[in-house]
């Protein structure tokens, strides 16, 4: 992959870790793995974040809300079933 596009950072990490990158990293180099790591890290934030969002969303319902979504996610599973796509069903 080209440096096009690419910033060079400078950054400080355990003489152990490094090691440990060395021995996975190869002929690929540190960049590659810390570029995965740091891909990886920012995915699992933004999932976090996107979680943290719904769960307040849905702790702010209101009870008829709440009713409603209720009944909107059983009629869901029935429509599932129906057609034997058991993808999200919720356990009960």
């Amino acid at each position: 992959m080209s440096l096009k596009g690419k910033a060079k950072v400078s950054v400080t990490v355990g003489a152990r870790l490094l090691e440990e990158v060395d021995r996975i990293a190869g002929d690929g180099g540190r960049s590659a793995i810390f570029e995965a790591a740091l891909e990886s890290w920012l995915r699992s934030r933004r999932k976090a974040a996107l979680d943290d969002e719904v769960e307040q969303y849905y702790r702010a319902l209101s009870a008829a809300e709440q009713l409603e979504d209720r009944s909107w996610a059983e009629t869901g599973d029935a429509m599932g079933a129906e057609s034997g796509d058991t993808y999200g069903r919720r356990s009960r």
